[in-house]
């Protein structure tokens, strides 16, 4: 039976989510063979409100595993609900936000003045993400998870 996480609420008093909107893959990387119809469906509906930024950041936050070219759908889907249960909405969406700002600010600077100091901006962004190409592969799995969502919605 998968475990019940605790999710911190979000600060402005509404619980967009609850541990059972939560309680799917969380400890691997493959469905719970016992999970209920309800759960998958919770699950799909919190994934589907989150933006790509926000999947990302949730799918980075859970660890991004070796070899990330053969995950499956569920198992990418298993990261960034794991992601949300350890961070919380509130906590994704903000990171989001930074993340957002420190890449407008890099851009809008290397693009002023080419010879622009971008310390601070390349520093944030590695206190974010770690390196570039982990943010990369975030934003490439959440893709992929967002893709395969819009089909499944369309053909359903």
């Amino acid at each position: 039976m998968p475990v019940q996480p605790i999710v911190r609420s979000d600060p402005s008093g509404s619980d967009s989510t609850s541990p059972s909107s939560i309680a799917g893959p969380l400890a691997a990387l493959t469905p719970h063979p016992d999970a209920s119809l309800s759960v998958v469906l919770d699950e799909a509906i919190l994934l589907a409100a989150l933006s790509n930024g926000e999947l990302a950041v949730a799918i980075h936050a859970a660890g991004l595993p070796p070899g990330t070219a053969a995950l499956s759908t569920d198992q990418i889907r298993a990261l960034a609900v794991t992601g949300i249960a350890l961070l919380g909405l509130a906590e994704a969406r903000r990171i989001n936000d930074e993340s957002r700002l420190v890449n407008v600010a890099y851009c809008t600077k290397a693009r002023d003045d080419a010879s622009a100091d971008l310390r601070a901006e390349v520093t944030a962004h590695h206190r974010i993400w770690g390196t570039w190409r982990r943010e990369q592969t975030a934003t490439d799995l959440a893709y992929r998870l967002s893709s395969q969502q819009t089909i499944a919605h369309r053909l359903g």
